[in-house]
């Protein structure tokens, strides 16, 4: 895939995702705006209700006295043998009439509704009359009362009580689910004057901001106070109502957008693993062609009847069709080794290993090639205890492996090459450091990627498919071990594999 494509597919990406938390955020706030506006009808709803509660105390209080007193004397003074109980509830005026048979209950929301059911009652015709018109002539004379009252200024003045109208505040918003801190103030309607207030300070922008509704104390005189509510923590409230919408949709648009920086991570991941493949699939071949070159040419030699007459040569080229076999070999090994790595198809045997032992061994076998090389081997065994579990072939190789690398690796200077090792806690540290061309940072972050070979610029003397050290690290890791790099570019590096021990340390 190239480049380009890459970068239209992030762009495209990127402009989804931007667009879907756009078109998200929108969506939350107007759910936001509609949430609020919902709160705003229902504590509306409540302060008018509110009102009516408080207006309908005020009437009680007004009809009570002396008014239903009045109607009632009115009402006693009727001739004829009947007992009256005459009261105010709940918004209803309820007359009780005990005659000397019968006992009825009359239920009005006024007294001309209560006069009307009286007469379709059957009390007689004289009970009825003078009944009638002692609840009329009572009415009359509160009507007079009252006007008397608002005429001279002797009307009753309204008591309020604060707590009540609080208890009542509350009852209202619980009903609603609406059960965040608020203060309430209840002011005149006229003078603006403060009848009782829970705010701190009442200042003109609360009064102009806050819920209100005009409450009628009077009805004769249109006199009437205004009920003021205000929520310090409306909108906490709101978001913590649409908490499970924001932190849901919050989760969500985390989860795409972790998922679109993962796809990303993947591509580039894909595309240079591709072109890890791809150069060693050309790595391969030239490797693998080589040998096959030149046991091809050793073959058309041997096929020389002046070739075949002289058997030193004869001997000469089997030694080299062998040695090239053997090289073809340990290629395709190679190869076939990684891949059943890669398929978690390889097993390892469990034994007991002697790591000094292993790693004097190595170097004997190591012997010719760093004679070769003229390199100096410095060995500093300092663990008291190097016995490990695992595998003697695989872990043999992964420090052959280490070696190889250090000699192929080795810079103008004379190779110079120490091991030692060393216990730290339950652990078997192995350090095998060489002087050779070292490597960069950043690629000491990648030597253990498979297929990954350091570059060396246009200079090819070092042959290898970049699989050792992947091989290396997945058989430490099998072993329940690790592998860590310490290098320096032009001056050293240093591998240091840490294995469990299987003869614990006293502590």
């Amino acid at each position: 895939m190239k480049k380009w494509h890459i970068y239209t597919i992030i762009l495209v990406l990127t402009i989804a995702l931007m667009g879907l938390v756009y078109v998200q955020s929108l969506f939350i706030q107007r759910s936001l705006i509609i949430q609020n506006q919902i709160f705003d009808q229902y504590v509306n709803e409540a302060l008018i209700r509110v009102a009516l509660k408080i207006e309908e105390e005020e009437a009680y209080k007004l009809l009570q006295k002396p008014n239903l007193e009045t109607i009632y004397d009115k009402a006693q003074s009727i001739n004829g043998n009947c007992g009256l109980s005459l009261q105010y509830q709940n918004g209803n005026i309820i007359l009780d009439v005990k005659t000397d048979d019968q006992f009825i209950t009359f239920i009005g929301t006024d007294l001309e509704e209560i006069d009307s059911l009286v007469k379709i009652a059957n009390l007689g015709k004289e009970i009825e009359h003078e009944l009638s018109n002692g609840l009329l002539d009572g009415y009359n004379e509160m009507i007079g009362n009252m006007t008397m009252q608002f005429l001279y200024g002797n009307n009753i003045q309204p008591s309020f009580d604060s707590t009540k109208i609080f208890n009542y505040l509350s009852y209202e918003l619980n009903r609603i689910t609406i059960n965040t801190p608020f203060n309430f103030a209840l002011i005149d309607g006229y003078s603006f004057r403060k009848i009782f207030s829970t705010f701190d300070k009442l200042n003109s922008s609360i009064q102009r901001n806050a819920y209100k509704t005009a409450v009628h104390t009077s009805f004769f005189t249109g006199e009437h106070a205004i009920l003021l509510i205000d929520f310090p923590k409306k909108r906490s409230f709101l978001l913590q109502f649409n908490g499970e919408l924001l932190s849901s949709s919050f989760i969500f648009i985390l989860l795409i957008a972790a998922s679109f920086g993962a796809s990303i991570l993947i591509i580039f991941k894909q595309k240079k693993l591709s072109e890890l493949k791809t150069e060693f699939i050309n790595n391969m071949t030239h490797e693998l062609k080589t040998p096959v070159a030149t046991i091809s040419l050793a073959t058309e030699m041997l096929k020389k009847d002046k070739v075949r007459a002289d058997e030193t040569k004869v001997i000469n080229y089997n030694n080299i069709i062998s040695n090239e076999n053997k090289r073809l070999g340990t290629h395709i090994e190679r190869v076939l080794q990684i891949a059943q790595l890669d398929r978690d198809e390889f097993k390892l045997k469990s034994e007991t290993i002697n790591m000094h032992d292993l790693l004097n061994e190595l170097l004997v076998k190591f012997e010719l090639r760093l004679e070769d090389v003229e390199a100096t081997v410095e060995t500093n065994f300092s663990a008291l205890k190097d016995q490990v579990k695992g595998d003697h072939s695989h872990v043999t190789n992964v420090f052959s492996n280490l070696l190889d690398n250090a000699i192929k690796y080795k810079s103008e200077d004379p190779l110079k090459i120490v091991i030692r090792t060393e216990n730290v806690k339950q652990k078997l540290l192995i350090k095998i450091t060489d002087n050779g061309i070292g490597m960069a940072k950043s690629d000491q972050k990648k030597i253990f990627t498979k297929f990954y070979r350091v570059p060396t610029g246009n200079i090819h003397n070092v042959k290898g498919f970049g699989l050792g050290l992947s091989y290396v690290k997945t058989i430490i890791e099998s072993h329940k071990g690790q592998i860590e790099v310490e290098s320096e570019l032009n001056k050293f590096t240093t591998f240091i594999v840490s294995l469990p021990i299987t003869n614990k340390i006293s502590l």
